[in-house]
């Protein structure tokens, strides 16, 4: 179950990351555009993984919710920004 939760999670940091790196590639402040714009779009994954890895380390219940949570995070995110990719490169 932590290998399901640390592929989902890093998976999410990893399409965010790249879409929104690429989405402040032309800005002046790149370097402080990419964190104030990644963080707070990143933090329900970042939640879910957290308390998912909790939850089993303690034994205390299923860690079904948050997988799930996590595997439609990245689902939704993934089509969105595989679909809005190559409309953010080609902007100017």
């Amino acid at each position: 179950m932590l290998q399901v939760i640390a592929i989902l999670g890093t998976w999410a940091l990893v399409v965010n990351g790249t879409f929104f790196a690429a989405i402040s590639l032309r800005t002046r402040r790149r370097e402080v555009m990419l964190p104030l714009i990644l963080f707070p779009i990143s933090i329900p994954a970042l939640l879910a993984m957290v308390e998912g890895t909790k939850i089993i380390l303690t034994g205390e219940s299923s860690a079904k919710f948050w997988i799930v949570l996590l595997a439609v995070y990245d689902l939704v995110f993934t089509t969105v920004c595989l679909t809005l990719f190559e409309t953010v490169l080609d902007a100017e």
